[in-house]
């Protein structure tokens, strides 16, 4: 556990990075603006049913549900797989592996942990707003907060280590971005960044229950919403963690097998 010591020496250094890149906070906040076009696009199928829901949202759900999801995709988002990938095709990551620390640290200590006080200072106060003047309720308890903001950070493991396992393949191809690109198709689909799990199929809701996506960013949300019970909370920690781990353990042999690979082509 040595490599704790690291940290605070590497999260000093990638928080200042993260607040020299402006451009980067600019597509940042662009990007959050999805949710809220699928927000519009949601609210105005529940306008034209006789009711005015759809699946049992109504007009306040999808604004409340859409705000959340706006500002808890910054808060688990992770995007190094592009960097790994480069690293590894064009011979970079022979400098990382020099070092004494792992190079998936610095890559976890710069897209999970320093980005992270940027990203919320860049959304909560345009969500903060917006649920201010739209009047939409959220379930504020501390002991709620803790459980989301616990599952937001499990959120960002589970991504952090999928985009780990997708990078380790650029040490047998090419592409490996273009796997990662798939993946993320799939992931927008079924994580409910722009569709709410709830307007799946109840047969897909139950497959939900057991996949990566929900667990990367639907599940804080539903926490926050406070429509998950206890039971609902404890399995959807549980689940995060075996996926969390069984990442981790994909990652680590596809680790060791692709250093041979890569020594082997002389990089």
């Amino acid at each position: 556990m040595s490599w704790l010591k690291t940290y605070p020496t590497l999260i000093k250094a990638y928080w200042a990075r993260a607040l020299q890149y402006r451009a980067q906070i600019l597509v940042w906040v662009l990007s959050s603006s999805l949710p809220l076009v699928m927000m519009m696009v949601w609210l105005t199928i529940a306008e034209q049913q006789a009711d005015g829901t759809v699946n049992g949202f109504g007009r306040a759900d999808f604004i409340r549900y859409f705000l959340a999801i706006t500002f808890m995709r910054r808060m688990t988002g992770v995007w190094f797989i592009w960097d790994l990938d480069r690293d590894i095709r064009l011979g970079a990551l022979s400098a990382h592996l020099l070092r004494p620390l792992n190079p998936l640290h610095h890559y976890f200590v710069r897209t999970v942990i320093a980005i992270r006080p940027v990203q919320f200072l860049i959304i909560a106060p345009p969500v903060a707003l917006a649920v201010w003047l739209t009047g939409v309720q959220y379930d504020w308890g501390v002991g709620t907060l803790l459980l989301m903001f616990a599952a937001a950070f499990c959120a960002s493991l589970v991504e952090f280590f999928a985009q780990a396992v997708i990078g380790m393949l650029a040490f047998w191809m090419t592409q490996a971005t273009s796997v990662a690109e798939g993946w993320f198709f799939i992931r927008s689909l079924f994580s409910g960044w722009i569709i709410p799990l709830a307007m799946f199929p109840e047969v897909m809701q139950g497959y939900f229950t057991y996949l990566p996506f929900r667990y990367m960013l639907s599940f804080p949300v539903e926490i926050i919403m406070g429509g998950a019970t206890t039971a609902d909370i404890a399995l959807g920690f549980a689940v995060q963690w075996v996926w969390i781990l069984l990442f981790f353990a994909l990652y680590r042999l596809l680790w060791r097998n692709g250093l041979k690979q890569y020594s082997a082509v002389g990089a």
